[in-house]
């Protein structure tokens, strides 16, 4: 602290609201609750770790995420906190920052290495760029940082828009014997 986070790139676009679940996940348990205060922004050019905007909070250090100390299964990105702001992601490169720990974690002073390591800037898939650690401001350039121990996430969104290439579909209904006509009953 006071600031950390994971840069990524060629991330697909997508829609955040309020509600919708950012998970992380813990491959040991930790022994404080993990409280942090999450924010995200598009990068300015796919990869890079300069925010093209600034940085959107979607979580505050308040919320206690379900699992908050995590649990021992990889894979399952148990450590879910709600989205308590939206954020509308264009596609590209993406930053998750993480900043301003609740008084009971930022406490917590046994560094153990807790997040499972989704990958590093060498994963072939190209999406891992790079982490940074202990930055003051949480702008770049960043004090410290790498291409290792990248963390991944999970977007839960509560309901995804209908898909567009699905067109509506009239009934055609009987007014008469001799003709028919076509009705289309919009929905409210």
């Amino acid at each position: 602290m006071p600031y950390a986070g994971f840069v990524y790139k060629d991330i697909p676009s997508f829609r955040l609201k309020t509600g919708d679940v950012l998970g992380f996940d813990l491959g040991v348990m930790n022994d404080a609750d993990v409280q942090l205060q999450i924010d995200l922004a598009a990068t300015a050019s796919n990869g890079s770790d300069v925010p093209l905007l600034p940085f959107t909070t979607v979580v505050t250090n308040t919320q206690v995420p379900t699992n908050p100390r995590g649990d021992t299964t990889v894979g399952n990105y148990e450590l879910r906190f709600r989205t308590q702001a939206p954020f509308t992601f264009p596609g590209g490169g993406l930053i998750i920052r993480f900043s301003n720990p609740s008084a009971g974690y930022a406490m917590d002073n046994t560094c153990t290495k807790d997040l499972v390591v989704a990958a590093d800037s060498t994963d072939p898939s190209g999406k891992f760029v790079k982490r940074f650690f202990t930055d003051a401001d949480g702008l770049p350039p960043y004090d410290n940082s790498d291409g290792l121990r990248i963390g991944g996430f999970q977007l839960t969104l509560a309901d995804v828009p209908p898909n567009p290439s699905k067109k509506k579909r009239c009934k055609r209904r009987k007014h008469h014997a001799a003709s028919a006509k076509k009705h289309c009953k919009k929905k409210r």
